[in-house]
């Protein structure tokens, strides 16, 4: 504020002493953060600085027709069915806290059916317990016979092998093979991963994909050990409750990303669509935003950036910002898959046991997992009787195509990907009509690969990001492919931000 002199005599006053008057300083122009990304990474970071920052002008600039990425649903057979993830992890915070926090809390919901089973050896077996594939209950896995005997016969020489040496990170497959043998790793750890990643277990990284798991080896030698140890929590109190591991909305979780937008547009958030950004400058203590939308070129000014976009994207913006981030995200491989809905007459269906199934990439099938949608959830239960009029009228299936190695299978047409998934959901469950209705999603490109080394190139990123100033980046690339982890990278650049603009504040008073 500025203090200025004036001249009090006059009105009755006649004090020839001037008086100081307090002139007030003009108000601060808010910070301008800019999200680039309308997926849920970037609709859960805008959310969380609009929280947490205490005077941030936020826009999200999305460059599809609406936001929400890879997290939405639509109908199949009058049924609405997820396209992307149907359920978040519950076992971690983020995703249900971020849906109560925008008001869906009373649509939480949890499956009613759990267990699922695997494809082995020619039929469908209950999946032993595991983590990520590790066996973690010997007998458990001999009563699933999903294994020949003579393979697990062999598992108990595990507890005294000495400890296998790696070099900071190693892939699962070679670790688990070292330790347990090639049948593991195809049979049990090459669908799990495959159901996660998309990926291969020879190229996945041990560090990124099973951290837990990863820490425990440090310290325990045998991997059946420390598998067993991780899947009680890691040392949680004996007894202690355990709540349930996956959560969905009912509607389905595409539902999501539209009450986060309805969530920030009432809390003063700009949500642009059509709005695809074509290159950043950093000038001064700014950036320069370049966008194209349907009316034209336009330039935006932010202090801030958070960048949500898949990794490759990200690394187009920083090539001449930071080439050493832009390098390593460059770098990084991705898969592609699909996901195939089909509604099936449910007199033509065989009971169903558990919420679906897994198969090995040996099976040589087109589909690399399945759910039985209806009866995992109870409302696509309901939606399914209401839809048809009669109870337990339809049974919605969904099913997974493609992982690395395995793109032919993406290279057909719709009818095609219908038929081969129809195929093998009949040989797997008995169903013995054609499906009613069906949907197919496909998602090019869609999930990264955390090969060897993912967490150390990880570090170099944020760190070399940190360098530029102003600058954050979150998604999927980063700190787990899951929902509930890609909002826990969101909030975790929000954080950063928000830090930002709250310490300047403080600082001019």
């Amino acid at each position: 504020m500025e203090l200025v002199n004036a001249d009090r005599r006059g009105a009755g006053v006649t004090s020839d002493r001037p008086s100081l008057h307090i002139v007030p300083e003009p108000p601060r122009a808010p910070t301008r953060v800019c999200v680039i990304g309308g997926g849920i990474a970037g609709l859960a970071a805008a959310h969380a600085v609009s929280r947490a920052a205490e005077d941030a002008e936020i826009t999200v600039l999305e460059e599809s027709s609406a936001p929400g990425g890879k997290l939405r649903v639509s109908r199949v057979a009058g049924v609405p069915v997820d396209e992307g993830a149907e359920a978040v992890q519950a076992a971690r915070p983020e995703a249900v806290a971020l849906a109560r926090d925008v008001a869906l809390d009373r649509d939480i919901v949890y499956p009613e059916i759990f267990g699922a089973s695997l494809w082995s050896r020619g039929k469908l077996r209950g999946m032993p317990p595991t983590v990520m594939g590790v066996p973690t209950d010997l007998r458990a896995l001999t009563a699933a016979g999903v294994l020949p005997m003579r393979e697990i016969m062999k598992l108990p020489l595990e507890y005294r092998k000495p400890r296998t040496r790696f070099d900071n990170d190693v892939s699962v497959g070679a670790f688990v093979e070292s330790r347990l043998g090639r049948e593991v790793v195809d049979t049990l750890v090459e669908p799990v991963l495959g159901g996660v990643y998309a990926g291969r277990a020879d190229a996945l990284s041990l560090q990124a994909t099973v951290p837990a798991l990863f820490r425990e080896l440090q310290s325990n030698r045998s991997l059946l050990k420390a598998a067993e140890f991780t899947s009680r929590g890691g040392g949680r109190r004996a007894g202690a409750r355990q709540g349930p591991v996956f959560a969905g909305i009912r509607g389905g979780v595409g539902r999501l990303p539209g009450a986060v937008v309805a969530d920030l547009e009432r809390n003063g958030v700009t949500v642009r669509t059509r709005t695809a950004v074509r290159s950043l400058h950093r000038v001064d203590d700014h950036w320069r935003v370049i966008v194209n939308t349907p009316n034209g070129q336009e330039v935006l000014l932010a202090e801030e950036i958070i960048l949500a976009v898949p990794p490759h994207a990200a690394s187009d913006l920083l090539s001449h910002i930071c080439p050493p981030a832009a390098n390593d995200l460059g770098l990084m491989s991705m898969s592609s898959m699909a996901t195939v809905a089909l509604a099936y007459p449910s007199d033509s269906v065989a009971p169903l046991t558990g919420s679906g199934f897994l198969v090995p990439p040996k099976e040589g099938r087109t589909v690399k997992a399945a759910n039985y949608a209806s009866s995992k959830w109870d409302w696509i239960a309901r939606e399914a009787r209401t839809n048809r009029g009669g109870p337990g009228s339809l049974v919605i299936m969904r099913a997974s195509i493609g992982r690395v190695g395995e793109e032919e299978a993406l290279n057909v047409d719709d009818r095609d990907l219908v038929a081969a998934t129809h195929g093998d959901l009949a040989e797997a469950v008995g169903v013995s009509a054609s499906p009613i209705d069906y949907r197919v999603t496909r998602w090019h490109n869609a999930i990264p690969q955390y090969e060897v080394g993912h967490v150390t190139r990880v570090e170099r990123i944020r760190n070399n990001i940190a360098n530029v100033g102003g600058l954050e980046i979150c998604g999927a690339a980063l700190d787990g492919v899951g929902v509930a982890a890609v909002i826990g990278s969101a909030r975790f650049a929000a954080r950063q931000v928000a830090n930002r603009i709250n310490q300047q504040m403080a600082a001019v008073g």
